[in-house]
């Protein structure tokens, strides 16, 4: 079972919340402590020690550059976060010009507030509907795509609900109608975890995360094709070609460069979450899953095919979810409502979106795996749900 450490003491959980973080790696934490500890120098000082953590920051670019399949031409922005990344392309890219500003209505609460502040500045900004799958209308995108079209953002994997956007087809009807726009995508949580290439994929750019690739948090980063396209929107020293200002982050950076290399096989790596997810489906009764009801024997997910198998959304009907969730973890299992960011907020305007009704709003939760879970830890998991949502519906009959 995973290992969570609290101060001198541990205790083992079953940890299935990976779409909200994941642990530092070994290997990264050990260069995360190298360069805040030994090499700790500013990269932006001008005796030797900094010009070599400079050239180390380059190199680290052109990991990341490689991990979503493009060679490095100073093209991977380093920032705080993938939330202050997905500002920057969206502020840092907007000009009182602009037409039409497409984005998903399933989008991070780090796109969708920013496209919603934008719109409230009084930007033209639309939103594009969701399928009751998950994944974006591509219908309702193409009817609402035309010439004065400027910005489109649609993530390529859901945080909520693991649907899978295929954004070469999107970039494909974005060329046809509004070819001059500019396409980004959220890649947090398909990094990592499926072969990306923004090349293929038509992107102009595209975000990526550390604490969701077992490196670091407070470490992001923004792709960006034409950096001509973006203006700062933080102002200071000038790093980063002068888009993100502020002391480079060289130890979190280093890190993070480090989970990624640590990647491993990622068609494995999905087989093996495929074989967690199925695992853990097959210990639950009474669930239902964008609906489709899921029994005893069921082996497989029964929602979108095309999900991705790190991310579960379920509704478990005449419960809620909230209270499920601190009922497994009284049994040291930890699952979530859905997107960390939005946690406080009632409802779920991304579920609302794809149709579902108040009550599986209110039933539902989100689990979460990755390459480390085990088979054993999927099952045990499973069974504990089960349990507990059972007691749960006796109490409330």
């Amino acid at each position: 079972m995973t290992i969570v450490f609290f101060y001198d003491n541990f205790i083992f959980v079953i940890y299935l919340d990976n779409a909200a973080t994941t642990f530092l790696d070994k290997n990264a934490s050990e260069v995360y402590s190298k360069y805040a500890c030994k090499y700790f120098f500013n990269p932006s000082a001008i005796y030797k020690q900094s010009a070599s953590i400079k050239r180390e920051l380059y190199d680290a670019k052109e990991v990341i550059a490689n991990a979503i399949g493009t060679s490095f031409n100073n093209n991977i922005i380093f920032t705080g976060s993938a939330t202050e990344a997905n500002n920057l392309a969206i502020l840092g890219s907007y000009r009182k010009i602009f037409g039409k500003m497409l984005f998903s209505s399933g989008e991070h609460p780090s796109i969708y507030n920013t496209a919603m502040e934008l719109k409230n500045r009084g930007a033209d900004v639309v939103f594009v509907n969701l399928t009751p799958s998950g994944e974006i209308d591509y219908n309702d995108l193409e009817s609402k795509l035309s010439g004065d079209v400027s910005f489109i953002s649609i993530m390529m994997v859901s945080n909520e609900t693991g649907a899978i956007n295929d954004l070469h087809k999107i970039a494909e009807l974005k060329n046809k109608y509004c070819p001059n726009a500019i396409f980004h995508s959220d890649l947090v949580q398909g990094f990592g975890k499926f072969k990306i290439n923004v090349d293929y994929f038509g992107l102009d750019m595209a975000t990526i995360s550390g604490h969701k690739v077992f490196g670091p948090k407070g470490i992001g980063a923004l792709y960006v094709e034409n950096k001509n396209l973006l203006s700062p929107i933080i102002f200071g020293g000038g790093q980063e070609y002068n888009l993100r200002s502020g002391t480079e982050n060289v130890p979190a950076i280093m890190a993070l460069a480090t989970s990624v290399k640590n990647f491993g096989n990622l068609k494995e790596n999905e087989l093996h979450v495929k074989e967690c997810k199925n695992a853990f489906l097959s210990e639950i009764a009474c669930t239902k899953t964008n609906n489709d009801y899921i029994n005893k024997t069921a082996l497989s997910c029964k929602i979108n095919s095309n999900a991705s198998p790190y991310v579960l959304s379920l509704s478990f009907m005449g419960v809620n979810g909230e209270t499920l969730v601190h009922m497994l973890e009284e049994k040291d299992v930890l699952i979530s409502r859905g997107s960390a960011c939005s946690s406080k907020k009632a409802g779920n305007r991304v579920l609302e979106n794809m149709g579902l009704t108040s009550d599986e709003v209110l039933g539902s939760v989100r689990i979460s795996f990755s390459k480390y879970t085990t088979i054993q830890e999927a099952k045990e998991a499973g069974r504990i749900l089960n349990e507990c949502y059972t007691t749960l519906k006796e109490k409330l009959k």
